[in-house]
């Protein structure tokens, strides 16, 4: 699956907010592929504090069949009742330095809250830092049984266990305008 990166803006020093995080999720079965993605996540990263909330509009994934987006918001994710998906995490400040250059893996733990459910979640972020820019990625498995998250058995076999997800976004770093 091809992982895209969107410009974004940078606010203050070492704080990076983005309003064009894309994240993917895909479900490979060997009946059914199934691939969605939203671009209007929203992502702040402090650098300074270790502080990372993300957050995405159920409703904003897209799917090649209008169908399955029905299927997706009325009956899984239910996104009238639950509208989005949010992260509030931490890393180690000390782990990350935008100053060097190239690609640094900065783990990360919080809370992931979807479907009305939170749990505890971890995992890698990739930074990669250059002299005008900085791209984040990440890529993490699910499982919707995990966020009460009801698949019907008529399809049960359609859509894997674990769902991939993946988060890339990007930004021009200050004074590089």
């Amino acid at each position: 699956m091809a992982v895209l990166v969107f410009p974004a803006r940078i606010v203050y020093s070492q704080q990076y907010n983005c309003r064009t995080l894309l994240v993917q999720f895909v479900s490979v079965t060997p009946l059914e592929t199934i691939k969605a993605e939203n671009k209007n996540g929203v992502l702040l990263l402090d650098l300074q504090t270790g502080r990372v909330e993300a957050a995405v509009l159920i409703k904003g994934f897209l799917f090649r069949k209008a169908l399955m987006q029905q299927h997706f918001n009325e009956s899984y994710m239910e996104s009238d009742k639950f509208p989005k998906a949010v992260f509030s995490g931490r890393f180690d400040p000390a782990l990350v330095s935008s100053k060097q250059a190239g690609e640094q893996v900065i783990p990360i733990s919080g809370t992931l809250t979807m479907h009305g459910v939170s749990k505890p979640h971890a995992c890698d972020i990739i930074l990669k830092f250059s002299d005008t820019d900085c791209q984040g990625f990440a890529s993490f498995f699910i499982k919707p049984e995990d966020f009460s998250i009801q698949v019907p058995a008529l399809v049960r076999d359609n859509i894997n266990k674990q769902l991939k997800v993946e988060l890339s976004t990007g930004w021009m770093k200050p004074n590089t305008r």
